[in-house]
């Protein structure tokens, strides 16, 4: 299964590469082994493909339960064991039980605080869950600020236009930033909010 999923991660990177040609920075902050936590903010169904090509270890993701059960994504999203969630209680309640159980094996798992794609290229507010999971499990977040996919075809700007299907690659550089890791006692959402937003106007 392993090896399936080294082979899948692998396509997938090209494929982003070629793509996106993006620019990473701070990727090096993120250890090859150990259980953490990285947040990001949601600009485009391409965030998770762009965070995934730039790290070195796999990363399981935090997806909504009806995009996890899309035909072909469901496969992929199996081998990436991502874990689906939607906003019911016994469904929050199943995630935050498989997200426990993969921190205590040392997993890294990747939440968009947002919850969901922003429709402005601003940044959402945070959702409390990230600080319900560290006060679970008390691991290293790691903040990741995306830049350069507002505009894509997989982002909300050019809904419904034909805009959305240029390569964002011509248009304007795609950019993965990584910040310093954070300790499990300054997790809170206002504070790692600040954080990304630093990150993401940081030059």
């Amino acid at each position: 299964m392993r090896d399936i999923e080294n082979i899948y991660r692998s396509i997938l990177s090209f494929f982003c590469i070629a793509t996106y040609s993006p620019e990473y920075r701070g990727f090096d902050k993120i250890p090859a082994e150990g259980a953490g936590v990285i947040i990001a903010n949601h600009v485009s169904y391409a965030d998770g493909l762009i965070i995934a090509s730039g790290c070195k270890r796999p990363i399981r993701f935090i997806i909504d339960t009806q995009i996890y059960n899309l035909p072909i994504v469901n496969y992929l999203m199996r081998l990436n064991r991502a874990i689906p969630i939607e906003s019911t209680r016994e469904s929050v309640t199943a995630a935050l039980e498989e997200i426990a159980q993969g921190l205590q094996a040392g997993d890294l798992i990747c939440i968009f605080p947002e919850g969901q794609l922003t429709y402005t290229g601003g940044l959402g507010r945070f959702k409390t869950g990230i600080e319900s999971i560290i006060k679970r499990n008390p691991v290293p977040v790691y903040p990741i600020a995306l830049g350069g996919l507002w505009g894509s075809m997989f982002s909300r700007k050019y809904l419904g236009s034909w805009k959305r299907f240029v390569p964002k690659s011509i248009l304007q550089n795609v950019r993965a930033i990584c910040g310093d890791p954070i300790p499990p006692e300054l997790v809170t959402v206002n504070y790692l909010q600040e954080i990304i937003m630093k990150l993401k106007y940081s030059r």
